[in-house]
């Protein structure tokens, strides 16, 4: 009987541990969609930029051509 006891008594610890550990991961994984929503904004927020940055490239680059082309009329004009 003393072995029963012993196994029952390592069993309710074993399902106290268990319960323990569950609410850990409820606490951590509360804790952690904030800031897994903070992360998601700035990944979009990050794309979002990186498309305006193209834009803004692609925009510089038909600006220079079109300077480049202003300074050789201007120098066939000279």
């Amino acid at each position: 009987m003393d072995i029963l006891k012993q196994l029952e008594a390592k069993l309710q610890a074993l399902v106290q541990q268990r319960n323990a550990l569950k609410e850990e991961v409820a606490r951590l994984t509360a804790e952690r969609e904030p800031q897994e929503q903070e992360l998601h904004g700035l990944r979009r927020r990050l794309e979002d930029l990186q498309g305006e940055k193209a834009m803004l490239v692609k925009e510089r680059d038909e600006v220079r051509q079109q300077i480049e082309a202003i300074i050789q009329t201007l120098e066939d004009l000279a």
